[in-house]
């Protein structure tokens, strides 16, 4: 296993899932999902890949309130033809992990799947960190999802975003979750990074503590993504 992939899976088997899964999947996509996101050491010194051997893909990544209704009304709209999520990325010095979520649909139109995104993305996500609590008897604490300022954006977007056209592509919420702070006396935070690319769709995921400022870190991995995606049928 590389530093910064993993062996894909045989094209059309997924490397996780729900036990006894009929194939929906197809096969030149899921292939494609299934190779490294970034390049060789792509994300710097310190970081090294972690399976999520025990990480259950879910194909429906919301959660039962209504604006989770509305986005997956969007999706089943697209047709889901690829899903990856079987490997992260960890900064062992200081607990940061990086988790992405890679998917391709059919109908290349992300237009309304977008705009749906950006009415009612952080309402969902609120519901949804909730929900995964409670799916681990937790009851959870305070937490809050917002977008983040586009002046902050800009400020570290840098010479990553090579022509400008990358950063015009990701929606970037963050998520302030205090559960368990009164006992770990850390407080998580969560950089949600939507990227969009016609049929490709990645979220990158940076979950650290609330001390350390890593929007350069986060904003880099998307560009990574958006990189990786741009390459789907071309």
């Amino acid at each position: 296993m590389g530093l910064f992939g993993r062996r894909a899976a045989p094209a059309g088997q997924r490397r996780s899932g729900p036990e006894g899964e009929a194939p929906w999947w197809d096969d030149a996509d899921q292939a494609f999902v299934e190779a490294p996101l970034f390049p060789s050491g792509y994300l710097g010194r310190g970081w090294q890949t972690v399976p999520m051997w025990n990480n259950a893909e879910r194909v429906d990544p919301y959660g039962d309130d209504d604006h989770s209704a509305v986005l997956r009304a969007e999706r089943a709209r697209r047709t889901l033809t690829a899903l990856d999520e079987g490997a992260a990325w960890r900064r062992r010095a200081d607990r940061v992990l990086v988790v992405p979520r890679v998917e391709v649909f059919a109908d290349p139109d992300d237009r309304d799947h977008r705009a749906a995104w950006k009415e009612h993305a952080t309402a969902c996500l609120d519901a949804v960190w909730r929900l995964r609590w409670r799916e681990r008897d937790t009851e959870p604490g305070w937490i809050e999802a917002r977008w983040k300022d586009p002046d902050v954006i800009g400020a570290v977007a840098s010479a990553d975003d090579e022509g400008g056209g990358a950063l015009g592509q990701i929606d970037w919420i963050t998520v302030e979750d205090q559960t368990g702070t009164a006992t770990s006396g850390i407080v998580e935070r969560y950089q949600h990074l939507t990227v969009w690319c016609g049929r490709g769709l990645a979220t990158i995921t940076l979950r650290h503590d609330d001390a350390l400022d890593l929007d350069d870190v986060a904003l880099h991995a998307a560009f990574g993504a958006y990189r990786r995606l741009w390459q789907l049928d071309r």
